[in-house]
């Protein structure tokens, strides 16, 4: 029998098929790839089947406790209280690493496999896609485990380990190197594949694959989080048409409702102008939000997660006034109008309707199984987002007013241009309250040199902080946000004990699975606490 392995002792999880010895492994039909055909199936099941959104939810600023005699689970709790989950479960910090690795460790086998079969230049969008895979997967691993990247600093504190090769025995010793090594093979295997990757028409539904855009999408977000603006602005462009500013009403500048950026949004944006408006139930919202047939999702992946279920009854949620505050209708923005996004509630259990749930059971007779979803982890929406903080920092407000009005037509009920349009002076009226305030965490945090900027940019940048907030609500990205800019976190308990999470805290970084411990992987460290531990 050929000796074909593949484990991952980095997770501390081994993963063997069919034989009790344990070299002795019997190749299923992918093991020994030897064909384009098969090669191309792994990659396309090798992506990353694990969600930060449920973790991540409960960690950050828009959630309440909403009392006893609600769903209660490891996977909600400790997160908001912002201890490390010691469940193994979905939805867990140890369940996300382990998926990630597998990911990485199965497209390991088919570079490996590609390599082997000398990477004929017909696998080259394959093995272009694989390399992307391995790079997301550990950006979101480092993104998650590690301090977050610091464009002013030498980022030289832990990282992850960055596997690049198929492992060949059991518990395989790794070294997590830094925060820049981690980032620097990160960009590596994006640049390598970015320009490689195939034609939408190679694949029976793209969106469930990296296609030209979803990489483009993918590379807005690495290098806004690494603060690379102008490769930002030049990544998003690549997906978002660039639109041209006239003047309007009383010098205002703006964007054509014909141009070619609005048309774009309007065709390939989340529709809750639209169809989301009069949806008849909260079911029909989710069934639509993750479709492949959805041109707002550049990439779509099946996670294993519990969030179809029970996001809107953990008991760590969203109540009426958390959503009243920030996003429906009756919620005040910058624009002056009113949010087009919906929300629904059973009781006082308030959610907006992202995730419907795929139940797989374990066999065919089963009445347990494994609860899936369908995550959208790339959307226009982001990418416009992303270009539009870009120009922020890099001070070219008119571009960003010109991505932000466009965002708001399609987001603000009844759009007028004349009523809802943003300018420099509404943006600076609108948050002046925290533009004086002395204790904001812009002044007092000093994220990217916050502290010493014009009104304008900080208040442009706190716009798009909200905007981001509400746009992504339940889908994970608010906690990158407020690490990034360096945002406490204040979270109360029904019995109004409250308790803040501040920056530079230890608990910022996830803690590894302590299994990591087996390939030599240093845990996260647990003594830097700027706050009581609850």
């Amino acid at each position: 029998m050929k000796k074909y392995f593949r484990n991952i002792a980095v997770g501390g999880l081994v993963l063997l098929t069919g034989c009790n010895n344990f070299l002795d492994v019997v190749p299923d039909d992918r093991t020994e790839i030897n064909t384009t055909e098969k090669l191309a199936k792994l990659v396309a099941d090798a992506y990353p089947k694990a969600s930060y959104a449920a973790m991540l939810n409960s960690r950050v600023d828009f959630v309440t406790d909403k009392g006893s005699g609600k769903q209660e689970n490891n996977s909600n709790t400790d997160p908001f209280f912002w201890r490390d989950v010691e469940d193994e479960t979905q939805d867990t910090p140890t369940w996300f690493w382990r998926k990630f690795y597998y990911s990485i460790a199965e497209v390991n086998h088919a570079l490996k496999a590609a390599e082997e079969m000398g990477a004929p230049k017909e696998q080259e969008p394959y093995i272009a896609e694989a390399k992307m895979i391995r790079s997301f997967s550990h950006f979101m691993l480092v993104s998650l485990f590690a301090k977050f990247y610091d464009k002013d600093s030498d980022n030289s504190s832990p990282g992850v380990p960055y596997v690049t090769e198929p492992e060949t025995v059991a518990l395989a010793k790794y070294d997590r190197e830094t925060v820049a090594k981690t980032y620097e093979k990160i960009e590596k295997d994006l640049i390598e594949s970015i320009d490689k990757l195939g034609s939408d028409a190679i694949y029976t539904v793209p969106r469930y694959h990296f296609t030209r855009a979803a990489a483009n999408a993918y590379a807005s977000r690495f290098y806004l989080y690494k603060g690379d603006w102008g490769k930002v602005i030049t990544y998003a462009s690549k997906v978002f048409p660039m639109p041209s500013v006239f003047v309007g009403q009383e010098g205002a500048k703006n964007v054509s409702d014909r141009d070619n950026a609005n048309i774009y949004a309007k065709n390939n944006f989340q529709p809750w102008l639209t169809t989301y408006a009069v949806a008849p139930g909260s079911s029909d919202v989710k069934i639509a939000y993750t479709k492949s047939d959805n041109t707002s999702n550049l990439l779509l992946t099946e996670m294993s997660s519990r969030m179809s279920r029970y996001a809107n009854t953990w008991r760590y949620g969203c109540v009426k006034s958390d959503l009243e505050q920030t996003l429906t209708s009756s919620a005040l923005n910058v624009t002056g109008g009113q949010w087009a996004y919906r929300n629904w509630y059973s009781g006082d259990n308030y959610y907006v309707p992202k995730y419907y749930e795929l139940f797989i059971k374990t066999d065919i007779n089963a009445s347990s199984g494994i609860i899936y979803t369908i995550f959208p982890t790339f959307r226009n929406e982001e990418v416009l987002l992303n270009r539009a903080e870009a120009y922020v920092m890099l001070e070219d407000y008119e571009k960003a007013l010109a991505d932000l009005n466009i965002f708001c037509r399609q987001r603000i009920k009844n759009y007028n241009e004349e009523k809802h349009v943003i300018t420099e002076q509404t943006v600076v009226k609108f948050y002046n309250a925290a533009l004086s305030n002395e204790d904001h965490f812009m002044k007092k945090y000093n994220a990217y040199g916050s502290a010493s900027w014009s009104d304008v940019k900080k208040a442009l940048i706190l716009c798009i902080l909200d905007f981001r907030r509400n746009e992504f609500m339940w889908e994970g990205l608010r906690w990158w946000d407020m690490m990034r800019y360096r945002i406490p976190i204040t979270h109360t308990t029904k019995e109004g004990d409250s308790n803040t999470l501040y920056p530079g805290d230890d608990r910022w970084l996830l803690q590894l699975p302590e299994t990591a411990e087996l390939a030599d992987v240093q845990l996260n460290p647990r003594s830097n606490f700027l706050s009581r531990q609850w």
